[in-house]
């Protein structure tokens, strides 16, 4: 059985989705906090910081501060690189 979305999860879904739309996937799963892993090609050449940096001006544009406590970890990667995180299809 699939895991109810909050609000939160959501509304992050739709933004990071809005940023890196199809063949691009975002993976999100909330326990104690929210992580996920973003796999697109629109990483490919980009350094690890930059990529988070990428990933930390949507969440600063799209979520309340109080929002953006609640996410503990996105990581961005390429299709090549992207086996291994959060793998597991729904």
């Amino acid at each position: 059985m699939a895991a109810v979305k909050t609000p939160l999860l959501r509304k992050l879904e739709k933004a990071l989705t809005k940023r890196f739309p199809s063949p691009a996937t975002v993976k999100l799963e909330e326990h104690d906090g929210i992580i996920g892993v973003i796999t697109s090609p629109s990483f490919a050449g980009m350094e690890t910081i930059d990529r988070q940096n990428l990933i930390g001006d949507i969440l600063a544009s799209s979520l309340t501060a109080a929002e953006r406590r609640r996410v503990q970890v996105i990581v961005g990667v390429t299709p090549d690189e992207g086996t291994g995180y959060l793998a597991i299809d729904e």
